[in-house]
């Protein structure tokens, strides 16, 4: 099972069957999900999940995406990716979410640091996007925190709920992270 750990009270995993039951009950006790994401209206049943979980798993054995999910003190609190993963031109996307229950906690921030180091160190990757509509301000204060950069809005980019939403696009680059990991050390 790929675990990466974020801290002494979160873990990034892939999930497998087991986790059919939370990941589909957590969908739905977050109604607000649906005015971000598009998939939410897709994930209609148990077996919905179930079967997004096993599309997760074949995307991870082909090393193409990596939707784990996050997990505090042992209980599913969200989901977190390095999607879209491209080899030949060393470059990925992050997206994610968050129970409403645990927001403001760092969660997301520190994991989306996680998958930064991974993809970066690990996967040898030069470049990492984040995008988020330009109207969803918790979403977009994750890349900017980090040290993102925000490269442009893509117009009408996102159809959602019958409306054409706008996506500011943020990126970072190996460089910039190292400059930043090498900032944070010196002061520690």
């Amino acid at each position: 099972m790929f675990v990466l750990r974020v801290n002494k009270d979160v873990v990034l995993q892939l999930r497998d069957e087991s986790h059919a039951q939370e990941s589909y009950d957590l969908i739905k006790k977050n109604k607000h999900l649906r005015d971000w994401m598009q998939w939410y209206d897709v994930v209609k049943t148990i077996t919905d999940s179930a079967n997004n979980i096993e599309g997760n798993i074949e995307d991870w054995e082909m090393k193409t995406d990596y939707h784990l999910g996050i997990f505090y003190e042992g209980s599913m609190v969200g989901m977190i990716s390095l999607h879209g993963i491209n080899y030949n031109a060393h470059k990925a996307a992050i997206g994610y979410w968050l129970d409403k229950d645990y927001e403001g906690k760092g969660i997301i921030t520190s994991s989306v640091r996680t998958l930064l180091d991974y993809g970066f160190n690990e996967l040898g990757l030069n470049r990492i996007e984040i995008g988020a509509a330009v109207t969803n301000e918790r979403s977009r204060a994750i890349p900017e925190s980090l040290g993102f950069t925000l490269e442009g809005i893509l117009r009408e980019n996102m159809y959602l709920n019958g409306t054409y939403m706008d996506m500011a696009m943020y990126g970072l680059l190996k460089k910039e992270y190292q400059t930043q990991t090498e900032l944070k050390q010196n002061i520690l």
